[in-house]
């Protein structure tokens, strides 16, 4: 068996050298020598990722989804079950997918899974005319996105940033354009070195 270190600096460098396939195949190795680890969590999911979006496998992904998703991981498990979710939704499994994404976002503390996961499912809920249900899910990502806020406003991120964007997006909707419009001035005063310089051109672009 490898050593969990040596394995975990080898794949820092193959990160370095953006050699995805060598990357997956080690986070095999991970999943298979140490797979009573978080790293094996975090691996796993990640190779789920990589079934995604390089091979294009969705049914292979969504079996390493699951598979994180199980482990019950703080972070990574429900970084796997909001992928899972959307996965369930592009094979047509709808009703499986908002069950996942509902355990994700009714979190009883917000966090960005959880604002990732309403997002999805506002998006699932639009795509079936839904109406009575987008402005439900709506309304509690704002509510999220109001607590996130206020924790990051003591130590401004890019993070901090990105909520202010996603609530003026979110009240725009909703009609709330004032408040809509505050939100995006709070943002766009983190400046560009904060917001990095995508997120700060589109809010100072605005909607």
């Amino acid at each position: 068996m490898s050593d969990l270190t040596e394995l975990k600096a080898e794949l820092d460098r193959l990160e370095g050298e953006k050699d995805y396939d060598a990357m997956a195949a080690l986070r095999e190795r991970i999943v298979a020598e140490h797979p009573d680890t978080e790293d094996a969590v975090e691996a796993t999911y990640k190779i789920g990722l990589h079934n995604l979006f390089y091979q294009r496998e969705l049914g292979k992904a969504t079996e390493q989804f699951e598979r994180a998703a199980k482990k019950k991981h703080p972070y990574w498990s429900a970084a796997a079950r909001t992928s899972l979710g959307i996965c369930y939704y592009h094979q047509g499994r709808g009703q499986k997918a908002l069950f996942e994404l509902r355990r994700v976002g009714y979190a009883d503390v917000a966090n960005q899974h959880s604002i990732t996961a309403l997002s999805f499912m506002e998006t699932i809920h639009a795509n079936e005319a839904e109406e009575d249900e987008v402005k439900r899910v709506r309304q509690e990502r704002i509510k999220q996105l109001r607590q996130l806020i206020e924790a990051l406003r003591s130590s401004p991120t890019g993070d901090l940033g990105q909520y202010l964007f996603s609530l003026a997006a979110a009240l725009h909707d909703e009609d709330e354009r004032t408040e809509a419009a505050a939100m995006l001035e709070e943002a766009a005063a983190l400046g560009p070195d904060v917001l990095g310089a995508e997120l700060y051109q589109a809010v100072v672009s605005g909607f």
